[in-house]
């Protein structure tokens, strides 16, 4: 019962010392996984030299509770600033498992969000994603105000396409990927009268959320720059 707690621990102790008990942890499969996940979020908290390769190797683990701890300390060495040589790795491996792992989409979501490395898989994924969930975890990881990314031009009609999609959580991001547009623009994409009209639309939608949204951002849109 204790060992979660117990690996959550070590991993807030920046020493070598702990770092051999949380790799020993993690490799032990007589260990439960709720142990085990903990023991791969706390070695990303402790961010050693090894941290992302022994993650990376376990991203694809049979178990759903071991790949959602790798995921969470992944996401913890994003956040942190990862090296330069494991950027692309961490890019591409988070990138293919938005893409396969059902279960932990927006965990995965969360672990890619800052990584610049992956927005050209993430932004195939808002292209053709293999179910509504990915497409709406895609859509809420691109961002317009990244003045070093040259494809951030593109990404308007990648919003507007969201609009009409089944999916509510698909036309929720596209509304919210909207506003962020709109925020660093000052305007609504090209074409606002037909852009405005559809969102007009939703704003009668049968989702409180996607309806607060969409009203939201006409009115910010109606009154100038949000």
């Amino acid at each position: 019962m204790a060992g979660p707690s117990a690996a959550r621990a070590l991993g807030t102790v920046d020493s070598g010392t702990a770092a051999p008990h949380l790799r020993e942890a993690l490799s032990d499969e007589t260990l439960a996984p709720r142990t085990r996940a903990a023991a791969a979020a706390a070695i990303g908290t402790a961010g050693r030299w090894d941290a992302v390769w022994l993650l990376l190797s376990l991203l694809d683990d049979p178990d759903d509770e071991i790949r959602a701890g790798v995921l969470d300390g992944l996401e913890t060495r994003v956040e942190n600033g990862l090296r330069p040589w494991e950027r692309h790795p961490v890019a591409w491996a988070l990138a293919e498992s938005l893409a396969t792992d059902e279960k932990h989409i927006w965990r995965t979501r969360n672990a890619l969000d800052g990584l610049a490395q992956a927005l050209p898989e993430v932004r195939r994924l808002a292209d053709n994603a293999p179910s509504g969930e990915v497409l709406a975890a895609a859509l809420s990881l691109l961002d317009p105000d990244a003045p070093d990314d040259e494809h951030t031009r593109h990404d308007p009609r990648r919003f507007l396409r969201g609009l009409d999609d089944p999916h509510e959580a698909v036309r929720y991001q596209a509304v919210l990927g909207l506003r962020r547009w709109a925020e660093a623009t000052g305007s609504l994409p090209p074409d606002r009268g037909r852009t405005r009209d559809r969102l007009t639309g939703l704003t009668e939608d049968a989702s409180p959320r996607l309806r607060q949204a969409a009203t939201r951002l006409l009115g910010s849109a109606d009154s100038g720059p949000p």
